[in-house]
């Protein structure tokens, strides 16, 4: 298993590129199979990146819900593609994304979003680890059944398995987007990236829309200066040829420094930073809703992971009321 910020690095970079309706478009277009291509809508898509709170409290964004129309639908059916990303093997990834899914359909019918059936979701995971990937995609293999006839109460469902590592580099040639994420993705682990480096900006380079250029710029950067074996020296060089470059390497190279040197401070300095952070949270509800009330102040403070409080706080600006917040305070300390 990876550690936090290998982790975190691997999951913004997807984002970067999947949070965008062209990514995901071009995506459906070139490697989803016809038979399922043929049927959507593209001009219908739209993306959000959902999350769900675990019993400990890590919230996970790092999957893009991708909606669209049916094609010749009379009843306005709609079709999901979940896009789940991974950066190690990962074997319970089957029981993660049919989670998902359900989280999704719940949502659906507490909205009343829900007609006679349930909409199809197609999970689809990418995969860019080092390590070979040796699971199965079928869920019923997760099972050791005494006879074919316990087949009847065991799941059955399956993904799509996007290996990238895995490919070759001529089926990354469909779009410029889509040769720059899966180049990027493909040699973050490997000393090869620096002969890829040039050949990435260059592909940034023909981007006829130049902000969308220059976040993918700033997007590569910050996912090599994390995780990939290239010397700053030769990235500054790689990336000087672009307006403003220089300058946002120097930026992400000290964010990223500051982030390092955060994860490394002693005991008792993160004890102040968690004391700090428990405050702010219970004055942020009071703020929202005017009483927090003592039972939910000592819950709160009685947490002690920074990673959980931060989320807390996130989501004290998204919540409804004090009792859903109250509710995912109980979630992390049952």
């Amino acid at each position: 298993m990876e550690n936090e910020i290998i982790r975190q690095a691997h999951d913004k970079c997807f984002k970067g590129f999947f949070k965008r309706k062209n990514v995901v478009a071009d995506y459906i277009r070139y490697y989803i199979p016809y038979e399922i291509r043929r049927h959507v809508d593209l001009n219908s898509l739209h993306i959000s990146m959902t999350g769900f709170i675990s019993r400990e409290m890590k919230e996970y964004f790092s999957d893009v819900m991708a909606t669209l129309d049916i094609i010749g639908s009379a009843n306005s059916l709609r079709l999901y593609f979940l896009y789940e990303h991974k950066s190690y093997p990962d074997w319970f990834a089957r029981v993660q994304m049919l989670n998902y899914e359900i989280q999704k359909w719940i949502e659906l019918k507490d909205s009343n979003q829900l007609s006679s059936h349930l909409p199809v979701i197609i999970p689809v995971l990418i995969y860019n680890g080092k390590d070979t990937w040796k699971f199965s995609t079928h869920f019923e293999d997760y099972f050791e059944l005494p006879s074919e006839h316990f087949l009847d109460f065991v799941p059955k469902f399956r993904h799509i398995h996007h290996d990238i590592g895995r490919m070759d580099d001529a089926a990354f040639k469909t779009s410029i987007v889509m040769e720059i994420f899966h180049l990027l993705l493909k040699y973050i682990h490997y000393d090869d990236l620096e002969s890829k480096i040039d050949e990435i900006y260059s592909l940034i380079a023909k981007l006829p829309d130049g902000d969308e250029a220059r976040d993918y710029l700033e997007i590569s950067i910050r996912y090599i200066l994390s995780i990939g074996k290239v010397h700053r020296k030769r990235l500054v060089h790689s990336v000087k040829n672009f307006a403003g470059g220089e300058k946002m390497l120097g930026v992400a190279a000290q964010e990223i420094k500051e982030k390092l040197e955060r994860t490394s401070k002693p005991y008792w300095e993160q004890k102040g930073e968690i004391s700090t952070l428990q405050r702010v949270i219970i004055e942020s509800l009071t703020e929202r809703f005017d009483v927090v009330g003592q039972s939910l102040s000592e819950k709160i403070k009685s947490v002690q992971s920074l990673d959980i409080l931060n989320t807390l706080f996130k989501k004290t600006y998204r919540v409804n009321s004090v009792e859903e917040f109250d509710q995912l305070v109980n979630k992390v300390l049952n």
